[in-house]
């Protein structure tokens, strides 16, 4: 019996993935803050929607996160076009489990949105927590989480089945961390969601939960592979580097254009010609052709005593 094979995920089933992972995500994260202060249970609600995003999903894609999708073209294992379709469906699917969750707290009489959404903050929406220190905060965070689910997610590990399990515990870690401070964010997707819709502060200060995590996540797109190597050749349009230019093209713009020698006139000195073939004057009488020449070569001149050489002029 030949082995059957697994035809590779269209686009259109690696953005349906990531749109559906990404709003059990967001929708979870979010709203385990509405209801409740206690660090621990929003924490592990976030890392254990993650670990079963992953689950179902991560055979198709599983990013569920910007910081993530940019991590893993920096490291090369994603290209940039496909990073930006990713990035796009999570931003989009986040705003669309905030606008669930709206819909959901209006079973309270007299719902008002605004900072109610499980947004993420810091100031005067978490204890006065300073905005420097919020930033530095996301950024190293989300720059260890996003290592962790690289490494586990590795190809050269032998056994990734696990993987979903302990990408999801390192999240539930660093969420418990940062909970009390900004919420826990680590992920652009999960705040711009909520704090479209909680407006005031928390718009005027996602800028944060969006600028570091995207920092994190190129910082350990760039570590990676310097702590861990890479596990193979990068995957063509991803990475840092520029792309190499083909000999053709390199040669085009590094040359002149080649010249048609052919058509140019014959070197005829004193009843002497060129041959640029055979690299001798000949009498100019014989009427033979002439090829193409190189012009870079110098060409020699006939000197005032045409006897001194047997093939032709003397040469000054």
């Amino acid at each position: 019996m030949s082995t059957p094979t697994t035809a590779l995920p269209s686009t259109g089933q690696r953005i349906a993935a990531e749109a559906i992972g990404t709003f059990l995500v967001v929708l979870v994260a979010a709203a385990s803050l509405v209801r409740t202060d206690d660090a621990l249970t929003a924490a592990l609600a976030y890392g254990l929607a993650y670990a079963v995003a992953i689950a179902a999903f991560g055979r198709v894609s599983a990013h569920l996160n910007p910081a993530a999708t940019v991590g893993s073209a920096v490291a090369g294992r994603t290209p940039w076009r496909d990073a930006g379709i990713l990035i796009g469906t999570q931003v989009l699917a986040g705003v669309l489990a905030a606008l669930v969750l709206f819909a959901l707290l209006h079973g309270y009489d007299g719902f008002d949105a605004e900072n109610s959404m499980g947004q993420n903050g810091f100031d005067d929406l978490r204890d006065g927590y300073a905005g420097w220190a919020a930033f530095l905060l996301e950024l190293v965070l989300t720059a260890l989480l996003v290592l962790v689910v690289l490494a586990v997610l590795d190809e050269r590990h032998q056994d990734r089945g696990p993987a979903p399990l302990w990408s999801g515990l390192a999240l539930a870690a660093l969420a418990a961390v940062a909970v009390p401070f900004t919420g826990a964010s680590l992920n652009p997707a999960r705040s711009i969601g909520p704090a479209l819709f909680a407006g005031g502060d928390a718009i005027l200060q996602l800028w944060v939960f969006i600028l570091a995590p995207l920092l994190g996540g190129l910082l350990a797109g760039l570590a990676y592979p310097l702590v861990l190597g890479r596990s193979g050749a990068a995957v063509p349009g991803s990475g840092l580097r520029l792309p190499a230019r083909s000999p053709k093209a390199a040669a085009a713009v590094d040359q002149p254009a080649a010249q048609d020698w052919s058509q140019q006139q014959p070197i005829i000195q004193d009843g002497w010609q060129w041959d640029p073939v055979a690299q001798e004057w000949k009498p100019a009488e014989q009427g033979w052709a002439t090829p193409q020449a190189d012009p870079t070569q110098q060409q020699p001149w006939p000197g005032t005593d045409q006897g001194d050489q047997p093939g032709g002029p003397t040469q000054r």
